[in-house]
Order: structure tokens, then C-alpha cells, then sequence
């Protein structure tokens, strides 16, 4: 009987290390094909942060923007504030801007009228002192930002990884999608527990999940889609088991 238990026991663990191995190779897989070739216009933020001309605050602003709507439209509401207000998104010049201009100049990003009161909450937060962004404990920053009306884990996470160098992976549909049908958790689970999880199975290293991050979303966008994913031409689908249980089901010719 002991020595049953310690088989299952080892079975168990080689299950374990063999899950994790597949799912770290058909991630280093997509950061090898997607991220070399990324586009940043694609991903406005992150954009943003390459071209280091952006106050901090703006560029937490820009994420705010990218909330509920494509990546497309985001970078239009980013674009209008900029003409209005400068490159720098200088958060003084942000100030001077009425709750009802601000929602003018975000239109196409959606939702103009909340993610204006949440740039306003910013504003208030961090206003008076713009710098602690950037010199704030990353823990603690989190935490103060999660306080903040209309800041959501993923937006508060993008921020501390894009900007802060913080190794932390948030999470989008795309990339929850990605790890449902990869066998790592359900994509309505919690946010925390499911990235735990995440981080527990990755390299803790901020430039590789920043890679990561942004070469799942672009997999999601282009071959792992909601509807109708091009399971044949995806390049980690001998790593997938949604893959295999579709590929499974298929009639035989």
C-alpha cells in the first residue's frame, strides 16, 4: 500500500512538472514568433512607454483609456487628448480640463463618461504628487491604485509591468481565454487566483512576462479567437489540449 502511495504520489508530480514544462515551451514559443515582430500601434500603451515621452500619470491614463474597447479606438481617444493637451500629458494640463471636455476628447475610447471620473480619481490620488508612480513600493502602489474608483487589477498590474518593471502578468479575455484552453484554469476564475497560478508556472523575470503578456494577446487576436480558433495553423497546438479534444472529436475521412 506504501508503495502504491508513493507511485501515485510521484505519478502525480511528474504530471505536475510535465503540464508545467508544455505550457513554459508553448509560451517561449509565442514570445519567440509574436514579440520580435510586435506592433506598436497595436498596443498604445506599451507604445507609449517604448517612446519615454509620456508623464507617468499618462500613461496610466492611456490604460485607463484601453479599457472595454479595441486597442484601435484607444489609441484615437489617446491621440485627441495629446492634440489637446500636448505629447507630455502633462497632468497640470490634464487638471484644467472639465469633466465634460474630458469626456469629449475620449469618445471613441467608449465609455467616456466613467473613465472620465476614473482619470479625475487620478488625478486627485495622485495630483499633488505625481512622482510616487514611479518611486512607490510596487506593493504598496498596488494597493493605492486598487483603491481608486474605476482602477482594476488589470489596469493597476499593466502599469506596475509595462512601467514600473514589476513582475507581476495581468490579464485580459485573450489571455484568459489562452489559459482555459491551455489546461491552466478556468477563465472566469478570480483574477488573483488564476494569475498566482500564472506566476507560479512562469519565470519571475518582468522583461519575459511583459513579452509574454503582449505575445498571448497577440495569439488571441490572430489564431486562439473566441469564435472559430485556426487551431490548424497554431504553432503550439501540439502543446494544447483543446486542441487535441477537438482534433479527438473530428470524424475520421
Amino acid at each position: 500500500m506504501v508503495a502504491l502511495l508513493k507511485d501515485s504520489a510521484s505519478h502525480n508530480n511528474e504530471s505536475t512538472a510535465t503540464k508545467k514544462e508544455k505550457f513554459l515551451r508553448a509560451v517561449k514559443t509565442l514570445v519567440k514568433i509574436y514579440y520580435p515582430n510586435i506592433r506598436l500601434d497595436d498596443f498604445p500603451s506599451y507604445k507609449l512607454v517604448r517612446d519615454r515621452v509620456v508623464h507617468p500619470i499618462g500613461i496610466l491614463v492611456s490604460i485607463v483609456l484601453s479599457q472595454n474597447t479595441s486597442d484601435k479606438n484607444a489609441g484615437i481617444a489617446l491621440q485627441r487628448l495629446k492634440e489637446r493637451i500636448g505629447n507630455y500629458l502633462d497632468p497640470n494640463k490634464l487638471k484644467e480640463l472639465s469633466a465634460e471636455e474630458l469626456e469629449e476628447i475620449i469618445k471613441p475610447s467608449g465609455m467616456q463618461r466613467q473613465k472620465s471620473r476614473t482619470i479625475i480619481n487620478i488625478l486627485r490620488e495622485f495630483g499633488g504628487d505625481p512622482d510616487a508612480l514611479m518611486v512607490e513600493d510596487p506593493v504598496r502602489l498596488r494597493e493605492r491604485l486598487l483603491r481608486i474608483e474605476g482602477v482594476g487589477p488589470k489596469t493597476a498590474d499593466v502599469f506596475l509591468l509595462f512601467v514600473r518593471g514589476y513582475p507581476t502578468f495581468p490579464m485580459d479575455t485573450h489571455i484568459r481565454r489562452f489559459l482555459e484552453r491551455m489546461g491552466i484554469g478556468r477563465r472566469n476564475e478570480p483574477y488573483e487566483k488564476l494569475q498566482e497560478r500564472v506566476l507560479q508556472l512562469l519565470p519571475r523575470d518582468p522583461k519575459f512576462l511583459l513579452a509574454a503578456h503582449l505575445a498571448i494577446i497577440i495569439h488571441g487576436r490572430e489564431i486562439c479567437k473566441a469564435r472559430n480558433p485556426l487551431c490548424r495553423k497554431c504553432v503550439i497546438n501540439s502543446f494544447c489540449p483543446y486542441h487535441k479534444r477537438n482534433k479527438a472529436q473530428e470524424p475520421k475521412r
